[in-house]
């Protein structure tokens, strides 16, 4: 009598800020997102129950029940044990091992290193006691109080077992209106909430530091001392009053950013220093949420005593639920699997089926199936397009790499400015990256690792400066991905096919959402995206997609504008010496990124239903404007994403 197989089944869920769920059948990555790529809430927080139901569809499972194993990240105040037990599941439910432990499981294995060290830096974990509870393994000597938290964590892997190097915890302080806990990654968030009104801005702070002078400012951060370190958080507490000035017309912003960046590099080579002293392996992985600031590694790259750097692609929290999930087949097998990690492409992928009846529902488009994507998209981007790339399954980290990207030529001199403008809808001063065939990185960047991820900043070969403009910081840096000659899709091939065309081995890559958005996860996502922005083509797998425009349109003023969705109209007053001084109004996209608009321009986008014509249109405006006017008007209203236009002929 044969026993019938069963795989194991292993949930990993993150159900704190970047809330997201992992499905590892007998140790294999199967499958796993982030909720926020669902719900389109960027940094969703909560049980993530769009992000397991998805997982659980992608492989076949009908519900949790077939699981064997949870294993869940959760705020201390929450219960997710509880809820699960209220759905009458059966299975093994492991709540709460170490914050930092989770992490490092997610970098051990998919760093492919036997033999290494492990830097856990991020704002912070939990509480000692919570985890005593609950049985956590790896804490080290209990620290002075039950409540401190998680600070950093140093681990080594050596004969295929994690042991704890050093911990250190902090107290908290407060969290309003700065976060001040004594971390290298709450020192950070504290100065995002300073400069841009929120903690989840780091990536525009490290983006904002070459702009400023370290040295301008006389607050000490960080005390240096025999034994270590110390942090003093009470710095940000002294800073004058944040001015209403853009962050990079305001020197004091600037001067922020850069001491952060300058601190926080000092004592992340510190660290990796302490550990490679404690450890002396060749290779050191990184992960938790300051892993993402692609400056500091590459510092350590290059500066540090590691031979071999691997940072985890999801070093933030949704990363977790990976590292949950292992952790929870390690629980039950006694066994810690052997991974080949050779992409971050962990979502499921989408049908041709599904992606022609998005586009022949909508009229706002049109399509056609290309046989060569990769070839006729590199003509348009060598043609100056700005174009959305999207194929395969999606990036599972917070970075596009390929797979879900808006690309276009790095050559231009005022691309940048044009994506940040028109269709980024983001700050003047923020950069973008690059993606390089793996054999010319050395040619252009002072790179000579394989960096896939993009979680690397490097300096431009001088001589490539005046060519690649557009991904060419302002202290001459490029955050660099390199597409090695094995890459999943066809994003190679397009780059191969954009040299033979102009002779550059590169593309600026951007991640394929706007402002406030998380980068975009299903078609439709794609396809609103395309349409609320100045993107001019769209690839949908092997479909080409573009959208009416008025220069292509020779009776521009036949065509109908249609409202792109969930905008929203407001005004603002603004008060002085006790009475109404000025009012302004504003268009809101769905993420909340607001445009100023003029009265006049209010006044015409409030006739656009969808049925009107802008002849129409015109009519009723009082007075009625000049052809070249109008033209302009509405071209400027695409190019900001307010509005989409269909032929006379079509209807929605």
């Amino acid at each position: 009598m044969s026993m019938l197989y069963k795989p194991t089944i292993v949930l990993g869920i993150n159900t704190a800020h970047d809330a997201s769920a992992c499905l590892l059948i007998d140790g294999e990555l199967k499958v796993a997102i982030a909720e926020e790529r669902l719900t389109r809430r960027k940094h969703q927080q909560g049980y993530p129950q769009l992000a397991i139901q998805y997982c659980l569809a992608a492989m076949g499972i009908p519900d949790i029940h077939v699981v064997d194993c949870i294993v869940i990240n959760e705020y201390e105040q929450t219960d997710i044990s509880l809820f699960l037990q209220q759905q009458h599941y059966k299975g093994k439910v492991i709540c709460n091992p170490s914050h930092h432990l989770l992490h490092a499981y997610y970098a051990w294995i998919a760093s492919g290193f036997d033999d290494t060290a492990i830097l856990i830096v991020d704002g912070s974990g939990y509480s000692y006691g919570e985890y005593k509870r609950r049985g956590s393994p790896l804490l080290g000597e209990p620290p002075c109080f039950n409540e401190m938290e998680e600070a950093e964590s140093l681990f080594l892997v050596r004969d295929g077992q994690i042991q704890l190097i050093d911990k250190r915890w902090g107290l908290w302080e407060a969290s309003r209106p700065f976060f001040r806990f004594p971390s290298l990654g709450h020192m950070y968030s504290a100065a995002s909430q300073y400069i841009f009104g929120d903690w989840v801005h780091a990536g525009k702070t490290m983006g904002l530091a070459p702009y400023g002078d370290p040295s301008a400012l006389a607050a000490r951060i960080i005390n240096y001392l025999p034994s270590g370190w110390e942090m003093d958080t009470t710095w940000v507490t002294e800073l004058p009053p944040r001015s209403a000035l853009p962050a990079h017309e305001d020197k004091l912003c600037c001067d922020v950013a850069a001491k952060v960046q300058y601190e926080l590099e000092i004592v992340m080579l510190q660290l990796a220093e302490n550990l490679y002293e404690r450890t002396h392996s060749k290779n050191l992985c990184i992960s938790g949420g300051v892993a993402l600031n692609s400056v500091t590694n590459g510092r350590i790259l290059r500066e540090g005593p590691f031979e071999n750097l691997f940072v985890t692609p999801a070093a933030n929290d949704s990363g977790i639920a990976i590292g949950a999930a292992l952790y929870g087949h390690h629980q039950l097998t006694n066994d810690v699997p052997a991974w080949n990690y050779s992409n971050d492409f962990h979502g499921r992928r989408y049908s041709q089926a599904e992606i022609l009846s998005l586009l022949q529902g909508n009229p706002l488009v049109k399509y056609e199936s290309v046989d060569d994507c990769a070839l006729q998209a590199a003509r348009d981007i060598a043609s100056g397009k700005i174009i959305g790339w999207f194929e395969g399954g999606s990036e599972f980290g917070p970075r596009a790499l390929g797979h879900r990207s808006i690309l276009c030529d790095a050559q231009g001199k005022h691309m940048k400015d044009q994506l940040n403008a028109t269709v980024k809808f983001r700050e003047p001063f923020r950069p973008y990256a690059a993606s390089i065939l793996s054999e010319y990185s050395k040619d252009f960047f002072d790179l000579d690792v394989p960096s896939p991820y993009m979680l690397i900043v490097t300096d431009v070969r001088p001589d490539k400066l005046a060519v690649i403009p557009s991904v060419c910081h302002v202290d001459n840096t490029c955050r660099v991905q390199v597409v090695p000659p094995d890459f999943d899709g066809d994003y190679r091939k397009l780059i191969e096919h954009f040299m033979e065309l102009t002779g550059v081995p590169l593309v600026l890559d951007t991640s394929f959402n706007i402002r406030g958005e998380p980068i975009v996860e299903t078609p439709r996502d794609a396809l609103r995206c395309f349409l609320g922005t100045n993107l001019e083509v769209l690839y949908l797998q092997n479909y080409r997609v573009t959208k009416t425009t008025i220069i292509e349109h020779g009776n521009f003023k036949s065509l109908r504008p249609f409202l792109n969705e969930e905008l929203s109209m407001g005004n603002s007053l603004e008060v002085a010496n006790g009475r109404w001084v000025s009012e302004s109004t504003y268009v809101q996209a769905r993420t909340g990124y607001k445009s100023s608009i003029e009265k006049d321009e209010a006044e015409i986008l409030r006739l656009v239903d969808g049925e009107r014509s802008i002849a129409e249109i015109n009519d009723l405006l009082k007075p009625a404007l000049a052809d070249e006017d109008l033209r302009l008007r509405f071209t400027n209203f695409q190019r900001r994403g307010f509005i989409s236009f269909l032929n006379s002929e079509d209807r929605r």
